[in-house]
């Protein structure tokens, strides 16, 4: 078998992390001796064992008696470079070298470790693939090491002919139920979820994880909730306040107001305005000395614009309806700027696929 055929194998582990591990990074781990899978582990939880340790620990739980002799002259494939770094846990590279491995071989290098360079200096024999899935997995991670930015992504339901919110609040949906089952997934993979006080006043959506197979997960964390609010006129009753989970609220105001004792896990963050409009890039400047890597705008069509003029959004989640509004409902997009997003040169896509009766088109910045 090839190092490309097991490193697949080890992406397939860490794709069940995916939504567990935030706000770490995903990663699996194979390892083989003789061509033969002898144990496997992926990173099932933040601040959890990394995935290289847990397919370690499968060797010792199946082969009690004889693991020493079966990790010795063995190959492990991880998809990410090993941690060098003490972090929630321990440094991975200190735990291999403990182990007589013939070749460790890792699928994509993590700019913030030099885990490869110390087991080579160590005397191991290492290989970097690079390959394009195990860099996938993790372009959030990369993304933010890279720009000193979250990787935003913008969700837009919206009609055949571009249209997203109903000028009569009477009807709410635009699309299927396959569609809307789809979003719960992305909201489970992103660390932070953006509004703004108009889609939370009037829609007054939830904005959390619901899928059973996600949340009975006793690892799954709920991402955090954020609204963009410049003069906090504010629903303090809406499901976004009420509902368990952190919250927080965006403002251009110094002075914050007090709120129902019954909202728990609710902060402030003041941000200064450009124009009437709390600044979206002195926002993201913010949140990047936070620990997220990814947001996810589910936002009417201002918040979306003031974002797309500044060039923020990184990719753009579309589910198209076949139906057509005309006039009982607006653009999906109300910015400054003329934007074409499906004849961009600035985007390309890269996903277009049916969910249910609808269509999904994901767009990514080039």
């Amino acid at each position: 078998m090839s190092d490309s055929y097991f490193i697949a194998k080890a992406v397939s582990l860490a794709k069940k992390g995916k939504y567990f591990s935030k706000p770490g990074v995903n990663v699996g781990a194979i390892i083989v001796k003789d061509n033969k899978v002898i144990g496997e582990g992926f990173y099932e939880r933040f601040g959890g064992s990394h995935a290289e340790i847990n397919a370690i620990d499968d060797v010792k739980r199946k082969h009690k008696n004889n693991y020493l002799s079966l990790l010795s002259d063995s190959e492990i494939f991880i998809t990410l470079e090993p941690c060098s770094k003490i972090g929630k846990t321990g440094a991975c590279v200190d735990t291999l070298k403990k182990y007589d491995f013939k070749r460790i071989i890792v699928g994509s290098l993590d700019p913030t470790q030099n885990g490869l360079e110390s087991l080579s200096k160590h005397g191991f024999k290492v290989t970097s693939l690079e390959d394009k899935n195990c860099l996938s997995l993790n372009k959030e991670f990369f993304h933010k090491n890279k720009f000193n930015k979250p990787f935003i992504r913008a969700k837009i339901a919206m009609s055949a002919d571009h249209k997203s919110v109903f000028k009569n609040q009477k009807r709410k949906w635009i699309t299927g139920i396959p569609a809307r089952n789809d979003v719960q997934k992305i909201r489970a993979e992103s660390d932070v979820i953006l509004t703004g006080a108009g889609t939370l006043n009037i829609d007054k959506p939830s904005l959390n994880v619901r899928l059973k197979k996600i949340i009975s997960n006793q690892s799954f964390c709920q991402p955090e909730r954020f609204v963009f609010s410049s003069s906090l006129n504010l629903d303090w009753e809406a499901p976004f306040f009420t509902l368990p989970g952190k919250k927080v609220v965006v403002t251009s105001k110094k002075n914050f107001p007090t709120v129902p004792k019954k909202i728990k896990e609710l902060t402030f963050m003041s941000c200064d305005k450009k124009g009437k409009n709390i600044d979206p890039k002195k926002f993201i400047k913010k949140i990047a000395k936070l620990n997220i890597k990814n947001i996810l705008l589910e936002s009417g069509p201002k918040l979306l614009g003031t974002f797309s003029d500044e060039s923020l959004i990184d990719e753009y989640i579309f589910y198209v309806s076949k139906e057509k509004l005309k006039e009982k409902a607006l653009h999906f997009y109300e910015g400054k700027k003329n934007l074409n997003f499906f004849g961009s040169k600035q985007f390309v896509i890269v996903e277009e696929s049916n969910v249910g009766k609808d269509k999904k088109i994901i767009l990514r910045k080039k």
